[in-house]
């Protein structure tokens, strides 16, 4: 091979989790791959475990991966993500046609028989190099058992498969099958085969799961306890460990595109600041949540380490060179760059949307505007926060599909998350938003502009139909007076027919008056405060028409004070319905019940002053509809119903959660739970009420429990008994 034939690579591969032959260029998490290949040596089981996007793929193929080749075990990474075929068969056929797997032992085997996984494991033989070595089956994303389209049935058979090989037992059928042949006298059958049959597989077993399904777990402990006993827990990179994985690939000797570089001081520490939340990039009009200080996610730091590589390689920088904070625009462009990156994910949306669905993409700037209108319109709340909002939400209100969903999960802009049997999606990272909501008030003002254009131009073409009709008006009455000086017609003719006009006039004033105030009654019925108000004011700010209203028995002025006091109490019941939805979606229940009750105050004293209002007691005329505010009142006891239900569940994972971390005296796990169930703890009296008869606690609230399982696990913490 010449060297021409090396493919040359960048240095830092992105998005995309590492691979095994990009070992070389990873960086940051030495101690953690060395504290993991440890433990996955020295146990049968292990669970690896963290959030979402913090690098549990990356850390087991190129940092753990290596290390195990080297002391004799070969990884063999399996994904549970085909749901055409039960499991245990697509695991099956992973194995048998893995480029390591060299051999299968036949002793004691019969054709046409169908081998269990147990079996499997004992008869095929790995190698690497030309040398045995022990498989190490990683079963990578772990969480797809459960919540890809998996039968139940197919999940059942590899979870008590799978249990079989942690648990080192044979297989009840193989035993069976096995006396069964020696009672039959089988002659095939010997005492070395019976030696070999009772041997447990040589095999190390790796479970990768991200945190928010640990609980899943829970399904599986019944074919393996202890399968939380060997647990790893892997965090973000630190500021230290972001350093190595920002400055270690651009020394890199080897085949990449670019030539070695070097970060400058000043340019290493602003890039680290930017990345751990000292400078998040908020603006004075948008909430965007930062991170710890001491905390990086790797997403950012591969998006911006990639825009510094493509700017040297574009610019063809030789060896040695120096980025400087000017060389990528500093702050400002790090920040334009993560900006940049939700247009670029966007338009690269059709693509994906046709590899998942199959469908041929028409209309691309139709399918990226609905896809923007719902990523911006759907995901992030008014003050500008993520939210999480439900698959049937999302594809009903914009009728799209679940490959349409899965696609935007695919740009890498959302995340899917199985919360309480239903898919959640969410924007996937905080520092998305700045570019998200600028896009969103963008095409806000934009669609504002042209609703305005719209109603100007509707006004214009009424005014000159208006213009037209005066003009015709005017140029009739001239041709009257033109006839009737031509006939002579006397002055009192004339007198007469302009009183009539007079009249005339004067009728037509009226009747404009009262529509108007007929007009802003309507709005006032209907809760269309915003209309009804200023129709009122300037009704009892123009003295002819106050005038002749008050002489009809009317009071504009009073029907605006009224319409004032209403208005202040519907916007208070909406202003809180609208806080608590909020809440809601960012997973902070007590809270979004605390406002969705002063919603339900506020709503109460709305109907209170209604039934004072009655405009005729005979005829029962409301001011505003009850069937509206009977309406809204549904609406609000549907969202502290399904709030409350939500919150009740909420805090029943992490109780059965906090307690089984006090059986196996996991304090600190113990103590997490107990936090978040503190902060589940509701303060409105019937919901106190409502949680303390579903835990079935007698004598104490639910705070009281809490406290006290806090103070154990705390007094367990500092040694007390």
């Amino acid at each position: 091979m010449t060297a021409t034939d090396v493919p040359r690579l960048r240095r830092y591969p992105g998005l995309k989790p590492f691979e095994r032959s990009q070992s070389a260029l990873f960086y940051g998490r030495t101690e953690d791959a060395q504290r993991l290949g440890n433990l996955i040596l020295r146990e049968q089981l292990v669970v690896l475990f963290a959030k979402s996007g913090i690098g549990k793929t990356s850390l087991l193929q190129a940092g753990v991966a290596p290390g195990l080749e080297k002391r004799g075990y070969i990884p063999i990474f399996i994904r549970a993500d085909n749901t055409q075929a039960p499991i245990l068969e697509a695991i099956r056929s992973s194995l048998e046609g893995h480029p390591n797997m060299g051999g299968f032992n036949k002793q004691g085997f019969q054709e046409g028989k169908s081998l269990t996984l147990w079996e499997l494991m004992k008869r095929l033989e790995f190698d690497l190099d030309g040398l045995p070595v022990t498989p190490v089956l990683v079963f990578d994303q772990f969480e797809e058992v459960f919540t890809l389209g998996h039968k139940a049935a197919s999940r059942q058979d590899f979870i008590s498969a799978l249990g079989d090989l942690v648990n080192e037992s044979m297989p009840e059928s193989v035993r069976s099958e096995l006396l069964r042949r020696v009672a039959a006298g089988d002659k095939d059958l010997n005492a070395s085969d019976m030696e070999w049959w009772e041997k447990e597989p040589e095999l190390r077993i790796v479970i990768s799961i991200r945190s928010d399904f640990l609980h899943l777990l829970d399904e599986v402990s019944p074919d393996i306890p202890g399968i939380l006993r060997n647990r790893f827990q892997l965090q973000p990179l630190n500021r230290k460990q972001a350093q190595q994985a920002i400055e270690a690939p651009a020394a890199s000797a080897g085949p990449y595109i670019s030539k070695p570089f070097s970060y400058a001081p000043e340019a290493l520490e602003e890039m680290l600041n930017f990345l751990s939340g000292e400078d998040a990039g908020a603006t004075s009009d948008v909430v965007v949540s930062t991170r710890l200080r001491e905390e990086i996610e790797s997403f950012n730091l591969q998006i911006l380490c990639q825009l510094i590589e493509e700017k040297i390689i574009n610019n063809g920088e030789q060896e040695g060179f120096v980025v400087q904070p000017a060389f990528y625009g500093g702050t400002e462009g790090m920040r334009a760059e993560i900006q940049d990156f939700y247009q670029k994910q966007m338009d690269l949306f059709p693509e994906l949307y046709e590899k998942r669905s199959g469908i041929k993409v028409v209309d691309r700037a139709e399918l990226i505007s609905t896809a923007r209108k719902l990523v911006e319109e759907s995901l992030v709340t008014p003050i500008g926060r993520r939210c999480s909002m439900v698959d049937d939400f999302l594809t009903t209100n914009w009728q799209v599909s679940p490959e349409f969903l899965d696609a935007l999960v695919d740009t890498r802009l959302l995340r899917k998350e199985l919360r309480l049997d239903d898919y959640y999606y969410e924007i996937s990272h905080d520092t998305l938003l700045p570019a998200i909501i600028k896009s969103r008030d963008k095409n806000r003002e934009k669609e504002k502009a042209d609703q305005e254009k719209a109603l100007l131009q509707q006004k214009l073409d009424e005014e000159a139909k208006r213009r037209e009709a005066i003009e015709a008006e005017l140029a009739s009455v001239r041709e009257k007076r033109r006839l009737a000086r031509k006939v002579g017609i006397l002055s009192s003719v004339s007198f007469f027919l302009a009183l009539a006009f007079g009249i005339w006039f004067l009728f037509n004033l009226v009747k404009t008056i009262k529509g108007e105030f007929a007009q802003a009654e309507r709005n006032f019925s209907n809760e269309i405060f915003d209309a009804a108000i200023p129709g009122f004011d300037s009704l009892a700010a123009t003295p002819v028409k106050a005038f002749v209203l008050q002489r009809l028995g009317l009071d504009p002025a009073a029907q605006g004070r009224d319409a004032h006091r209403f208005n202040a109490l519907f916007l208070a019941t909406s202003n809180r319905m609208e806080m608590a939805d909020s809440l809601f979606f960012q997973d902070e229940y007590a809270e979004a019940l605390r406002f969705y009750h002063e919603a339900t105050d506020s709503l109460r004293q709305y109907e209170l002053i209604n039934y004072a209002h009655i405009v005729n007691g005979t005829d029962t005329i409301w001011r505003i509809n009850p069937s509206r505010i009977k309406d809204t009142k549904n609406a609000l006891d549907l969202r502290l119903t399904s709030t409350m239900k939500t919150l009740l569940d909420q805090f029943k994972i992490r109780q059965r959660d906090a307690e089984t971390f006090i059986e196996a005296e996991v304090w600190s796990q113990a103590l997490r739970n107990l936090r978040v169930m503190e902060a589940l703890l509701p303060e409105h009296a019937d919901d106190v009420l409502h949680l303390q008869k579903e835990l079935n606690l007698v004598g104490q609230t639910p705070a009281e429990y809490v406290a006290h399982q806090i103070r154990k696990c705390q007094a367990r913490l500092h040694g007390g008994g």
